[in-house]
């Protein structure tokens, strides 16, 4: 294909298209990956859920995250606030569920279930539907 025939705004589109979708891949990976080292070399041990907090915005919203309660390896008792707001809450306050913990640095925490998955899932379909769209559009355009 010469040059002159080239769609210049439609390259733009498809390269902005890929470009967001390799970016959320790359960032699904990294979290995917953060998360399985967790899992990998932290420490396991288990948590009670002590409460439930709103994010304060406007308009109100009814997503809610946890607050959990443990013990950590210096037998010293911590409390993790969870940035994962669902509705409907994922666990009970009175619950004991299973989290993963850094060593060094016992307020990196994973918890069981949502927090596992949920963000690198997201990100990593947002990355296969813009790159599915982008990628082959900006190949096509470019080489053939």
């Amino acid at each position: 294909m010469k040059t002159s025939e080239i769609s210049w705004s439609w390259v733009i589109f498809s390269g902005a298209f890929a470009l967001v979708g390799l970016v959320c891949l790359g960032f699904a990976y990294y979290f995917w990956n953060k998360n399985r080292k967790l899992k990998s070399s932290g420490l396991e041990t288990t948590a009670l859920v002590i409460a439930h907090y709103k994010k304060p915005q406007i308009p109100p919203s009814t997503a809610k995250a946890v607050v959990i309660q443990f013990t950590d390896n210096r037998n010293q008792t911590r409390v993790y606030y969870s940035s994962l707001y669902t509705t409907p809450v994922q666990f009970q306050v009175g619950e004991t569920i299973r989290i993963w913990y850094q060593k060094s640095n016992p307020n990196e925490v994973l918890m069981e279930g949502k927090d596992e998955w949920l963000l690198p899932t997201v990100l990593g379909a947002f990355g296969v539907v813009f790159s599915l769209i982008g990628l082959p559009s900006l190949l096509k355009e470019l080489f053939f």
